[in-house]
């Protein structure tokens, strides 16, 4: 794993902190959810549709975690208004760029 945040680290000029990394694992445990609602929706078989089904489940439960965390250590804040949260996407996008 280290040479992957090496790797990273050096193709983006900038050192993964927990937070990227964290948030990484949101957005990939959205996207694997997203791909096997889209698979079992797009077959037939019933053994198909049942095998999709637990992992789709099991997916949405690594979700709900991941988001819990991110939560738990104030990197995602549902709580805030939406102008709130475009203000704060606005000044790590500001930060990022210095």
């Amino acid at each position: 794993m280290t040479s992957v945040m090496s790797a990273i680290g050096k193709a983006t000029g900038m050192k993964p902190d927990n937070k990227v990394i964290g948030m990484g694992l949101v957005d990939a445990s959205k996207g694997k959810a997203q791909a096997y609602l889209a698979a079992l929706m797009g077959t037939t078989s019933p053994d198909m549709r049942h095998i999709l089904l637990t992992h789709l489940q099991d997916a949405l439960t690594e979700q709900e975690h991941v988001t819990a965390l991110a939560i738990k250590k104030g990197w995602l804040k549902p709580e805030l208004p939406p102008s709130e949260m475009v203000k704060e996407a606005v000044n790590e996008a500001k930060a990022l760029l210095q």
